[in-house]
């Protein structure tokens, strides 16, 4: 393993692709006497011509030396491998610029020590996967260390250098994915390794080296074994990636268990379900166009039809009003969705979603302003305009709410009189009346003799 420093100039890189918050991390830990790189998937991408998403940073500096350096800003997070994020105020130029005056996100990067390649001080499990691992070392070690050629790059904005020690450049120009070292043993160290191989490799329109890609087959088991918690940071890395489709495909065709991915499985192993596909196509469109997309209406349509599909079981079998079969569906999947790691939060979050289908379904004068000023208005509508496309919804209920929520010049109080004569209004649940309770009468104990 040789080292191999390249101008960035001389290969093309943009340093003004460079997000500037990553810039000041590394300029600030240059600035206390440790060396400091991006590394991985943002010199790749840069390399690629393309805008990186992320930009992790590693350094020489220890956890609790970054720590020092970034004090308040900073927390250390990870019990497998200790890493820092660090916080900075993003301006936001989209929504400040809607809400004329500025408006900021808060940003994360990482930042991770160089790791030491001495397994032996490595803590594995009986299977060989690697549990924990908090050795630091050089960036020689680092570099070992690293998935593929590709990602075990360099970039030091500062110097405008790149270093390469697994001719990882020279792959990035193949468009070649390479695992670097013995691919059985690195697979074992880590089995999601190979869904990051497929994902990566699919993405970027790489060919996996044959090396690289034997060892799949008989190996994909380890992946089952993996906390639920990692799967599920996959699974919305394949989401997010802006190939989810094709990425699945992959994971099908390679026959990955249903125990790695149950959501995946049901909606697109099993059987192909056209509407959830709908949702892919459409959220890798968004995201190769640079449009806002959002993984709480990633996870809330794509399992749709699920929710509708259990609604329907309940009405037929159990001759349940809809709006009871409905609720009564979207509390039965819970299990499911906490099986594939989803929080609770998001879980919350999907369940609003779904919820606001039944009160465009059924719509109420009474609820308007409450479902207009819904916090999940922008979501739950797109969804249904989704299964307007798919015939799922009135035509004349569906045009009704289209004026109503995006028509600015039409009259909302003739929209409303409407409402209330074209379509049936539900019926005021009837109030229980109160048991008024007897009260008990206090009984004079005669305590005379």
């Amino acid at each position: 393993m040789q080292q191999k420093i390249i101008s960035a100039l001389s290969l093309g890189i943009n340093q003004k692709l460079v997000d500037h918050s990553a810039l000041e991390v590394i300029k600030s830990l240059q600035s206390h006497g440790y060396n400091a790189y991006i590394v991985g998937g943002g010199v790749r991408d840069l390399l690629l011509k393309a805008k990186p998403k992320d930009f992790d940073i590693v350094t020489s500096a220890t956890p609790e030396q970054v720590k020092r350096v970034f004090f308040k800003n900073s927390m250390i997070i990870g019990r497998r491998f200790k890493i820092v994020h660090v916080y900075y105020d993003k301006l936001n130029q989209l929504r400040s610029n809607k809400h004329q005056k500025n408006i900021f996100d808060k940003q994360i990067l990482e930042v991770s020590t160089f790791r030491s390649n001495q397994v032996h001080n490595v803590d594995k499990n009986d299977k060989g996967r690697i549990v924990s691992d908090n050795n630091y070392g050089t960036m020689n070690e680092d570099a070992f260390r690293r998935d593929f050629t590709i990602n075990a790059l360099y970039y030091d904005p500062v110097s405008e250098e790149i270093f390469d020690y697994h001719n990882g450049i020279q792959d990035i120009q193949d468009k070649t994915l390479r695992i670097i070292g013995k691919p059985q043993s690195r697979y074992i160290e880590d089995p999601v390794r190979i869904i990051r191989a497929i994902r990566i490799a699919t993405k970027l329109g790489l060919e996996i080296e044959d090396n690289t890609i034997f060892p799949f087959k008989n190996l994909k088991h380890l992946l089952a074994n993996e906390p639920r918690g990692r799967l599920f940071e996959e699974m919305n890395k394949i989401l997010l990636s802006g190939y989810s489709k094709q990425v699945i495909e992959e994971l099908n065709h390679l026959g990955i268990s249903r125990k790695v991915f149950p959501i995946f499985s049901q909606i697109f192993f099993d059987n192909q379900n056209e509407f959830a596909n709908r949702v892919l196509e459409r959220t890798d469109e968004r995201i190769q166009n640079n449009g806002d997309i959002s993984l709480v209406f990633i996870y809330a349509a794509m399992l749709w039809q699920t929710i509708k599909s259990q609604a329907e079981h309940y009405q037929n079998e159990f001759n349940m009003p809809y709006v009871e079969a409905f609720r009564e569906s979207v509390y039965a999947i819970k299990p499911t969705l906490v099986n594939n790691g989803l929080t609770q939060h998001l879980i919350q979050s999907m369940r609003e979603i779904w919820f606001m289908q039944a009160n465009f379904e059924t719509p109420s004068a009474k609820k308007l302003e409450v479902l207009m000023t819904h916090k999940r208005l922008r979501q739950s509508w797109n969804l249904f305009m989704l299964r307007h496309e798919f015939n799922e919804v009135d035509a004349e209920l569906f045009t009704w709410w289209d004026n109503y929520i995006n028509n600015e010049q039409a009259d909302k109080t003739a929209l409303v009189i409407e409402l209330i004569d074209k379509f049936p209004q539900p019926e005021p649940a009837a109030k229980k009346k109160k048991k008024r309770k007897k009260r008990k009468k206090k009984v004079k104990q005669d305590n005379e003799q």
